[in-house]
């Protein structure tokens, strides 16, 4: 079995949406995983694996209801870390999966 940090879990969450391939199957892998690892997410600079999960699942109109409510959790406790960008990312994910106030 491959394991992957969150970061690598970002990154392939991230390509999958860059390409918009929704391979539920994966992105429920992807969730998985992620869920024990969602404070490495926030720990990232700027917590930016955060910001790209997000903006993945956005992205491909995926919602796992608890993997952002977990993500939304650690963003509000990560929000002095994130920049403009990444404010701004994580705000259109929330409203993109009609999630506003997640």
């Amino acid at each position: 079995m491959i394991l992957f940090d969150a970061q690598g879990l970002a990154n392939i969450a991230w390509a999958l949406a860059s390409i918009g391939l929704k391979d539920m199957p994966l992105f429920e892998a992807i969730s998985s995983a992620a869920m024990t690892r969602i404070g490495e997410l926030a720990a990232t600079a700027k917590a930016q694996g955060l910001v790209n999960m997000l903006w993945s699942f956005a992205k491909v109109a995926v919602v796992d209801r608890p993997l952002l409510a977990a993500m939304s959790s650690a963003a509000i406790a990560s929000i002095a870390e994130m920049g403009p960008q990444g404010l701004a990312n994580t705000a259109w994910a929330f409203a993109t999966l009609g999630l506003p106030n997640a």
